[in-house]
């Protein structure tokens, strides 16, 4: 079964007076429902929900705060998803809420518990509606837009491809709204994914251009296809499945990661770091494993099995990886040989501090 994450942003769902576009959410439902048809599962990462709860609340609740968004969202995050309940109703298609924080990627095994619960909604043929939870978020536990919000989940459920749609007809090589000669580009390979492309922003979105290709590079280099495309087109969703040429599509390069690997490079955050060597800096970029050997300084609050940045001498953060011990180990054991750990802890948990195969370079470490 191949799995497809779309993400539905505020431009494609809202008129010009930023009211909902209900002829929208029905053809999208449609086009969802067809492609279905054909085989795929589907998880949808839908914006809305302010404009949603704008038209209930009115304009005295106008989006200019984060308590005003989060109520907005909370009034409007059930008409959201009675949309789409409503819309694919016709097609015998069961959509399921699901509200996520950071806080539910960065915990390893509520991680794993979403995954699950998402993976057999998909598997039982329902559309799983995403969103972060704004009632409850706050900054430290922030996702931030949908753009990243859909490259995490696409990442959780091992999808085939995430299909971005909003007001924009593809990626352009500098700014359309400031070139009359921007030329549009139908396919970024992993080569030319170093490049900067010209900046645009949609009308309701919290993202621009930058939050789409910055989630389609991090998709690429863990073997998951981004298309960037118009979602006022008819059909979009199949047709960009079924290989018509529209948008842009960020091509994945050829590297199998491992799912852990997977689930420590989609994290916007770490629970704390280490700052290592020059030799064991060569050694990580190497893709090899870390020893206590390289390690100068820990800082931070964090326990073995949490996420936490490697950083070098001048305080760039390199890679980040899954730790075999807690910070109180390290302390102990840090600038010491592996033969020497047992005699420092009282006991002996293993030579790798974090090990390559749950270590992660940055993109540009």
């Amino acid at each position: 079964m191949k799995k497809i994450v779309v993400k539905i942003g505020s431009s494609v769902l809202t008129l010009d007076n930023g009211e909902p576009d209900r002829t929208r959410f029905n053809i999208l439902a449609a086009d969802i429902a067809g492609i279905m048809g054909e085989g795929y599962a589907v998880a949808v990462v839908s914006s809305g929900a302010i404009a949603f709860g704008r038209s209930i609340a009115g304009k005295e609740l106008a989006p200019v705060s984060i308590p005003n968004k989060q109520v907005l969202s909370s009034i409007g995050q059930p008409l959201l998803i009675n949309a789409y309940m409503t819309d694919l109703k016709p097609y015998n298609k069961t959509v399921a809420q699901v509200l996520l924080t950071h806080e539910d990627f960065m915990d390893r095994q509520r991680y794993l518990n979403a995954r699950r619960s998402i993976e057999l909604m998909l598997n039982r043929g329902f559309v799983p509606v995403v969103n972060e939870n704004d009632a409850i978020s706050v900054d430290e536990i922030k996702v931030g837009d949908n753009d990243t919000l859909s490259a995490m989940v696409a990442v959780m459920i091992s999808a085939d491809r995430l299909i971005i749609l909003s007001d924009i007809d593809a990626i352009y090589d500098r700014d359309p709204n400031r070139y009359r000669d921007a030329r549009p580009i139908n396919e970024i390979k992993p080569a030319d994914q170093y490049r900067s492309f010209g900046e645009s922003k949609s009308r309701y979105g919290v993202g621009g251009v930058r939050t789409k290709i910055t989630a389609a590079k991090q998709l690429a280099k863990l073997g998951i296809t981004t298309t960037i495309a118009n979602g006022r087109i008819n059909n979009i969703i199949t047709r960009v499945v079924n290989g018509e040429k529209l948008g842009t599509t960020i091509l994945p390069g050829n590297k199998r990661i491992n799912a852990k690997r997977k689930w420590v490079s989609l994290l916007l955050k770490s629970s704390g770091s280490i700052s290592i060597d020059d030799g064991a800096r060569a050694a990580v970029l190497k893709n090899k494993s870390l020893l206590a050997a390289g390690i100068i300084k820990v800082s931070g609050t964090f326990k073995d099995e949490d996420v936490i940045s490697i950083m070098d001498t001048n305080g760039r953060e390199i890679a980040r990886g899954i730790t075999n011990y807690s910070v109180t180990e390290i302390e102990r054991i840090k600038g010491k040989k592996s033969s020497q750990i047992k005699t420092s802890l009282g006991y002996f948990k293993g030579d790798e501090v974090i090990h390559r195969d749950n270590l992660i370079l940055n993109a540009d470490g």
